[in-house]
């Protein structure tokens, strides 16, 4: 079994709520989303919910040899296996919640992100939850820095009508089959 479908199913096993889906997102998808990173514009990256690191890798052979890319993972167990398995100087792990971004951002002295990608499953939140992370999101982000999420096209639907188009102008949405179950990415441009 590969390595990452291990991981990723250990965690889910013991906090599905947390972890949200049964596998990691396939390499198709993993790819359509990595595609909306310029590596021209890439200074800075900030990924929630990197869950088993497959996002990550690709995100990291984009990424400019000077860039940055800082991963936020709530599960313990994750966060533990991504610093184990990839070895970069440009990432940086950080076990905690999307909620904190700005201080995590602020800690790390890194300023303003030029792209956020999220996986994490913002239907688990309560709105308000939900609607503060976007919002933040949108504070930490350069002007004309994106925020790209991928979730499960069945929940996505909401969070896009209550949260994504209250804090971005511009977004664009469409539904990805390859992925079990398909996703519906967004990309919110500030």
């Amino acid at each position: 079994m590969n390595q990452s479908i291990g991981v990723h199913l250990q965690a889910f096993f013991k906090d599905p709520k947390e972890v949200a889906a049964l596998l990691p997102t396939s390499s198709a998808v993993v790819e359509r989303i990595a595609s909306k990173v310029d590596p021209e514009k890439a200074g800075l990256i900030v990924e929630y919910g990197p869950g088993s690191g497959v996002l990550t890798r690709r995100l990291l052979e984009r990424l400019p040899s000077e860039g940055r890319l800082v991963v936020i993972e709530a599960n313990a167990d994750l966060a533990t296996g991504l610093r184990a398995r990839i070895d970069d100087p440009r990432l940086t792990v950080v076990r905690d919640s999307a909620q904190r971004v700005l201080d995590i951002l602020e800690g790390e002295e890194l300023g303003l992100a030029d792209y956020v990608l999220s996986g994490i499953p913002f239907f688990w939140f309560d709105p308000e939850t939900a609607l503060g992370i976007v919002a933040d999101t949108h504070a930490v982000l350069t002007d004309g820095g994106s925020f790209v999420t991928y979730q499960m096209f069945y929940q996505a639907r909401r969070f896009l009508r209550t949260h994504l188009d209250r804090c971005f102008s511009e977004v664009r949405c469409d539904i990805d089959l390859r992925n079990l179950p398909p996703y519906r990415i967004c990309e919110a441009v500030k």
